[in-house]
């Protein structure tokens, strides 16, 4: 069973092939029925405890115990072991025929882009000046004054910030905005800005290497030691700012050891250089910079709805058909939370044919009946599904059971999440609970 739980990780991990997808819940039912079956058992076990504690005599005892051995060496309860023991090694053999048994557990690049510091002209209409200049602030930026002199002095203290908040609501579009800000450029200098693409495998030699890049040095050698010792020159009477975007939960293990590691070539910066992430985890923003958290929400309802009309119209002009299209969009709206990127996703299966009808249909279509590109909304929010750890997995299955917007009480979830066994104690269903809710 460990064996066949570490292949369902593996396997929703490459669930945007095909082949694995078709393979999963065939896995997932193998799974699940193994694990009634020991849970009968376990029931058996239990009540064979309640009997003992009872102080019976020995001959209620036997009863018991028969009981129990003749209905396991039953004809129906041997055909029942074998035919789960058969889905079992089926399901196994055809993930390891497809190599699906030594998937990483790791994003697909495919679906997972690498992101740079550049943005479209759709990104630019969203409207985020109040949360720019906040941020902007944050990073010590100010207009310089004439005769003003920069200090040129060591670092005492790594500054690091951290935009968190969920996928898709634009906490890259804002990172790159920043760093494309004049301000911001004449205030690091725009060779001093370095943009890296973190994802979830935080590899220290890989993104010392960006950074010496990034910074104009030589990053040939493979050699953790001699590249930190690059970097720690590159940035010597620098002052920089470095965007490490999509940092997920990796840097996370050994309590944040890595993180320090890679940190301590960047100290030998000039005092004012700082560190950007962006994250979808409150714990990686605690991790690398407790104090310094900015949580960036969706769009406000006015802003939102122009951008989503940005996003299905763009520049087409209508005639008496647009008033119509305008009410179903308003229907729509509210669905998508606000999140920049679901408009888009939505915006544009909308664009595609500028009918009352195709409208309707995709108002009435649940998010995951709807087609969609590697970059688009759903395939953002599956890797914060994939991430999840199997025991949450399982945790949030339990959610779908009830209806959108339905307001989840912690006593209440954790009672079914006891009742089915997912969790041992209330303790642990409360610490599922609010991790779930972080993310």
């Amino acid at each position: 069973m460990p064996k066949m739980l570490d292949l369902i990780d593996r396997v929703e991990y490459q669930s945007h092939k095909k082949q694995a997808a078709d393979l999963l819940p065939h896995i997932k039912d193998a799974v699940f029925e193994a694990e009634d079956l020991l849970d009968e058992l376990d029931y058996d076990a239990l009540k064979w405890k309640v009997e003992c504690s009872k102080n019976l005599g020995l001959d209620q005892l036997r009863d018991t115990c028969l009981e129990f051995y003749e209905s396991v060496r039953s004809n129906d309860y041997i055909r029942k072991v074998n035919r789960i023991q058969k889905n079992l090694d089926h399901v196994h053999k055809q993930s390891m025929e497809m190599g699906l048994h030594q998937a990483p557990l790791k994003f697909d690049k495919s679906v997972r882009p690498e992101t740079t510091s550049y943005f479209n002209c759709e990104e630019k209409m969203i409207s985020r000046e109040k949360e720019m200049k906040e941020l902007v602030g944050k990073l010590g930026v100010h207009s310089r004054k004439r005769g003003r002199t920069e200090s040129k002095a060591r670092m005492t203290e790594l500054h690091v910030f951290s935009i968190v908040g969920m996928g898709g609501v634009g906490k890259t579009t804002m990172a790159q905005h920043i760093c494309k800000d004049t301000n911001v450029k004449n205030h690091f200098g725009a060779k001093n800005i370095i943009w890296t693409c973190v994802s979830d495998d935080f590899d220290i030699k890989r993104l010392t290497k960006d950074i010496v890049e990034g910074l104009g040095g030589d990053a040939s050698s493979n050699s953790l030691e001699v590249l930190m010792g690059k970097l720690e020159g590159c940035v010597k009477s620098k002052k920089f700012l470095l965007v490490l975007d999509d940092m997920w939960d990796d840097i996370l293990k050994d309590d944040g050891v890595e993180w320090k590691r890679f940190c301590a070539p960047l100290k030998n910066g000039v005092e004012g250089s700082r560190i950007l992430v962006t994250t979808r985890s409150p714990e990686v923003a605690k991790i690398v910079g407790p104090m310094n958290n900015y949580e960036l929400k969706g769009l406000k309802d006015g802003v939102f709805l122009e951008f989503f009309k940005f996003c299905a119209f763009g520049s087409k002009t209508l005639g008496n058909n647009r008033e119509s299209l305008e009410r179903i969009g308003e229907i729509i709206v509210p669905k998508l939370k606000g999140s920049p990127l679901a408009a888009k996703t939505i915006g544009r299966l909308l664009r595609m044919d500028l009918s009352t009808t195709h409208w309707g249909n995709i108002m009435e279509s649940e998010l995951w009946r709807l087609e969609q590109t590697e970059t688009d909304i759903l395939p953002a929010l599956r890797l914060s599904y994939m991430y999840l750890p199997q025991k949450l997995k399982r945790c949030f299955s339990i959610c779908a059971m009830f209806p959108k917007d339905y307001k989840f009480a912690k006593d209440f979830l954790a009672d079914i999440w006891i009742a089915l066994g997912y969790v041992e104690s209330a303790q642990e269903a409360s610490m599922c609970f609010d991790a779930l809710a972080n993310r």
